[in-house]
């Protein structure tokens, strides 16, 4: 798949090691399918700083989009950077990595705040962590849950897994649940 054929309304699955630079280059290119005042995008994330994410955005596209959430899983302590690094039209919640309802329920929120008029787009880094806190089976159910969701509003989500970190069975499972897969193993 070329990363830029995603189609609203799909989920892909990104294989790459997760510190690799193709990666992130594939992540933000995924996150703009169109220009940025058309975009609404939603990055959920167990390691990185919402500055650090509106940044990286900025480098790579200038312009912020019309709306970004961001969902920090974890306990980071001040990960949620002070006021005055993350702009108005950016959203900061946090998230137990123990809890997939509570995060379900944290993305249920911001995609029914949605405005129709932008192209939603969804970052989810990474399955690996989220695997290092739930077992199989809950990540199933709940990826199954946000997938649905993210096809209801014709999202663009992308979900980030390394694969050298799972097994081939682990890997296997999952697949079923997305459109399509980029590889960059």
């Amino acid at each position: 798949m070329d990363q830029t054929d995603a189609r609203p309304g799909t989920n892909v699955l990104v294989s790459a090691p997760s510190l690799s630079s193709s990666k992130q280059e594939t992540c933000l290119d995924l996150l703009a399918p169109a220009p940025a005042e058309a975009l609404d995008v939603l990055q959920v994330t167990y390691s990185a700083a919402p500055p650090e994410l509106i940044d990286d955005w900025r480098e790579h596209h200038g312009d912020l989009p019309a709306r970004m959430g961001i969902v920090v899983v974890g306990d980071h302590g001040g990960l949620r950077g002070d006021d005055h690094d993350v702009p108005d039209n950016v959203f900061v919640t946090t998230a137990n990595p123990n809890d997939p309802t509570g995060l379900g329920m944290r993305l249920n929120n911001y995609l029914t705040d949605h405005d129709d008029s932008t192209q939603l787009v969804a970052c989810f880094d990474s399955l690996t962590e989220l695997l290092q806190f739930v077992d199989l089976q809950s990540a199933f159910k709940f990826l199954h849950m946000l997938a649905g969701q993210l096809r209801e509003v014709d999202a663009v989500g992308h979900f980030h897994v390394d694969p050298v970190a799972h097994d081939d069975q682990t890997i296997s499972r999952l697949k079923p649940l997305f459109d399509d897969a980029v590889d960059h193993t």
